[in-house]
């Protein structure tokens, strides 16, 4: 090798050092910036045939563990779910207040029935039942104070999802920017290191939003996914929308179909091409993902539980169960029951409101409990046998239209019970608004027992068909509650228009005077509804969570009302507890991601010594080589 070789490569060397300094200097200078990873200088040997000639620098690179990132932002994009998700249960655990406390609202109910048991025990007691009053009062405002809470989430999961959704498109615009810029640097040879850096920040981001995984291409872009599998990001960004509602409420639900949706939804618009993303399940987690959980499942959940609970209260004060009067037919051996459906039809004149037509028969097929539901909507029909918390009943819906005369009405009740039933049953309307269910009488078939259920109309404090009492309406009309189906349905969002009725608040003495001529000191209808509100056992519906559509909870209203309590209790327990655990495991692979890709500042000093010294070396060779030039200048003088 000549003088001339050894200087070009002493001269590359130093080159390459003060290249490796100036890395070293900028590793150092980002040590603490978020999301930077250690750059790397990368040479290899510059040949002349067969034989080295110095050193080539190459562009910087990262040493970054793919499969630990992708992990890592899998683990934290769980973590972000969870995080969101615990805050709204514990949310929702404090609007319901504690187990055992007399502040829940299982405490209230507790609190309601010892007033009325001191009214029961002390009916002529004006003191006793205003005390009753006033406990009836605050059990109702716990109920629409927790149901506006409820909603009240709903709505800002609502503006979250939006929020996400606007953060997301700005965030995958980023990613196909720096996609663009990163190809274009690799095909001239450059570092991309630093582009790299800023668009995996991006993808964190956008991953603790939705969940994505990202494939990478050979010309070292990312094309980038949800974990259900759509293509967010590739040479350019998918758009995506979400149509927010402002004004959600109990009844606001979402649907794949958009005619009956009215929540907002995700839109991935790519091209010509548009996914509901809430519909195909393509996001799985991330904050948004939680965000719509919660307004569509759980925050629901805890709303029908708040709703079932107004319900049952309501209805076991007011309803009245009214037994069928044992009948036969004029002509012929059949045999059943008449029943009254004056509260079911127009021109009711009995202060009590129809709900529903109770029956059993036997036939050679077994026993059968039907429960026959007035609708008020013909496009609800036919009702479900899930339409009523009977267990094992069979549910028939008929239309009574409400503007139709009472004879009309009764037409079509008979003519919709008689298509449902079997023949072997004979359903007639022999006079004014008597429903007639008898055994045709040749068969082996038989009508064992009919009632109806009816409600005690609001404004019938005195003089109904029982000792039923409506001391809770619906809202400040105060509309009777029957619990009636329709769309919404009654129930749907009760808990928050739950109040007492204003015309038992000014006078407490129908809390006793439930006919006339009814004693002030007579305890009959407090006790019966002491006796309805703790010993008599309801069926629940399995909507709230609680029971299943197999095995239904049934207990006594206080009894619900401590389930609903433990079992929010326990979901912001568990909430709580996967988060903590859940955060755990993303900040150890966190921790671990950060100690392989981090800046080590003492190892960069280090590496500043081994660059020094070779910076030196490579000076000294220059510093020689000179020498021996100017040895071989003087030889010629």
């Amino acid at each position: 090798m000549s003088l001339s070789s050894a200087i070009g490569t002493a001269l590359s060397g130093l080159n390459a050092s003060q290249a490796g300094l100036d890395l070293v200097s900028r590793n150092i200078a980002n040590a603490n910036t978020a999301g930077y990873t250690r750059k790397v200088q990368q040479t290899t040997t510059q040949m002349a045939g067969s034989q080295g000639i110095g050193v080539t620098q190459l562009a910087d690179s990262r040493l970054v563990d793919s499969y630990l990132l992708q992990q890592m932002r899998t683990e934290s994009a769980s973590t972000s779910f969870l995080n969101v998700y615990n805050n709204f249960m514990t949310q929702i655990d404090s609007s319901f207040g504690s187990p055992n406390s007399d502040s829940s609202i299982s405490g209230a109910v507790s609190t309601f029935e010892t007033k009325l048991q001191a009214a029961a025990t002390t009916p002529d007691d004006d003191a006793a039942r205003q005390t009753l009053i006033n406990s009836a009062t605050t059990l109702a405002s716990k109920l629409n104070s927790a149901s506006t809470q409820v909603q009240n989430l709903r709505k800002q999961a609502e503006q979250s999802i939006a929020d996400g959704v606007s953060q997301a498109n700005s965030l995958m615009q980023s990613i196909a920017k720096l996609n663009t810029q990163i190809a274009q640097t690799k095909a001239s040879g450059q570092s991309t290191g630093d582009l790299e850096d800023q668009r995996d920040t991006a993808i964190n981001s956008l991953s603790n939003l939705m969940g994505v995984k990202t494939v990478e291409r050979d010309d070292g872009t990312v094309a980038v996914f949800t974990t259900g599998g759509q293509l967010l990001v590739d040479n350019a960004a998918a758009q995506l929308s979400f149509d927010q509602h402002a004004n959600l409420d109990a009844g606001s639900t979402y649907s794949a179909d958009p005619t009956k949706r009215s929540v907002g939804t995700i839109t991935l618009n790519q091209g010509t091409t548009s996914v509901d993303l809430i519909a195909s399940g393509a996001i799985q987690s991330g904050s948004i993902a939680a965000y719509v959980k919660l307004r569509d499942t759980d925050l629901p959940q805890a709303q029908a539980q708040l709703d079932e609970l107004a319900s049952q209260l309501a209805l076991s004060l007011s309803s009245d169960k009214v037994s069928g009067t044992a009948a036969s037919a004029s002509v012929g051996t059949g045999t059943g029951f008449d029943l009254d459906l004056n509260p079911f039809v127009s021109g009711n004149t009995t202060g009590a409101t129809g709900t529903q037509i109770n029956f059993s028969y036997t036939d050679g097929t077994g026993t059968h409990n039907v429960s026959v539901v007035p609708v008020s909507d013909p496009s609800l029909l036919p009702l479900s046998n899930n339409a009523t918390t009977n267990t094992g009943d069979e549910v028939v819906g008929v239309y009574v239209d409400p503007n139709a005369s009472a004879s009309t009405q009764m037409a079509g009740i008979v003519s919709a019970l008689q298509g449902a039933l079997p023949s072997s049953l004979v359903v007639s309307n022999p006079s004014g608004n008597t429903l007639s269910i008898l055994d045709d009488g040749t068969s082996s078939a038989s009508v064992s027992s009919a009632s109806t259920n009816v409600v005690e109309n609001a404004d019938t404090l005195k003089d109904g068909l029982g000792s039923g009492l409506s001391l809770f309406v619906d809202g400040n009309g105060q509309k009777t509650y029957t619990g009636a189906i329709g769309t919404p349905s009654q129930i749907t969002g009760f808990a928050g228009r739950i109040q007492v009725n204003s015309a038992i608040a000014s006078d407490t003495t129908s809390l006793v005077l439930y006919q006339t001529g009814t004693d002030i000191g007579d305890d009959t209808r407090p006790n019966e509804l002491l006796s309805r509100l703790t010993d008599a056992s309801r069926v629940y519906s399995p909507t709230t969570g609680i029971g299943s559509a197999s095995t239904p909870y049934s207990g006594s209203i206080d009894a619900f009302a401590r389930r609903v309590i433990t079992y929010q209790s326990s979901q912001a327990t568990s909430a709580t507890a996967n988060y903590t655990a859940q955060k755990a495991t993303s900040d150890t692979l966190q921790s671990k991601f950060d100690s392989e890709t981090g800046v080590s500042v003492d190892q960069e000093m280090s590496n500043l010594i081994v660059l020094q010294n070779a910076y030196a070396a490579n000076a000294r060779v220059i510093t020689t080589i000179q020498e021996l030039f100017q040895t071989l200048l003087s030889i010629g003088r």
